[in-house]
């Protein structure tokens, strides 16, 4: 069984900004920690801004996965746009765009769990991701996503400037953590690397 939770359109380009804060949002009412909510974030803005600049017209939809453990956070991209021109290039890491280095979707992919892409040149293109809701958190049923959808729809929409300056703190954080890391390893006596 799968449950709707919302879905943002993507008409504008301020709507990326939306569906990026969206996944975040949803992300942590589910239970992700802090790094899943950032990659989750990072990958619906990702794909969202491709469906947006190549399709100017889609949608993403999220929704929950599942009645029993492990529940699966299904997030699907579409658009009417005219599909991925050279998608196993794109998806081998071969594609150079003119816009940028064609690594959305590869960068995507790399984030999530699960990652399907159904696009054909002169169609429409559909990407579903998946991430795994993390062991331990409780079992979210019809009324619990009927609460989670209300409490989203309460929340006021960030500016651009606001999301800009929670993904440089998300940044920060990510960074300030791989130098704690690296000095750990750093810090091992040798014998035990």
């Amino acid at each position: 069984m799968t449950i709707r939770i919302m879905t943002v359109a993507l008409r504008h380009e301020h709507d990326i900004v939306s569906a990026r804060q969206r996944a975040r949002q949803i992300a942590a009412l589910i239970g992700f920690d802090a790094q899943d909510q950032v990659r989750i974030a990072t990958a619906v803005s990702e794909i969202a801004r491709n469906a947006f600049r190549y399709a100017r017209d889609g949608r993403v939809d999220f929704s929950l996965a599942g009645v029993t453990h492990p529940q699966v956070l299904r997030i699907v991209v579409s658009d009417a746009g005219p599909g991925v021109a050279d998608l196993p290039a794109v998806l081998e890491g071969r594609y150079r765009s003119q816009t940028g280095m064609g690594l959305g979707i590869t960068g995507a992919r790399r984030l999530m769990d699960r990652f399907t892409i159904d696009s054909r040149p002169g169609a429409p293109t559909t990407i579903e991701m998946q991430k795994m809701v993390p062991r331990g958190t409780p079992l979210l049923g019809p009324d619990a996503i009927v609460v989670l959808a209300e409490r989203l729809a309460r929340e006021a929409p960030r500016t651009a400037a606001e999301e800009v300056q929670q993904q440089n703190q998300e940044l920060l954080r990510t960074l300030e953590e791989l130098t704690r890391r690296q000095g750990e390893i750093a810090a091992r006596p040798l014998l035990e690397q």
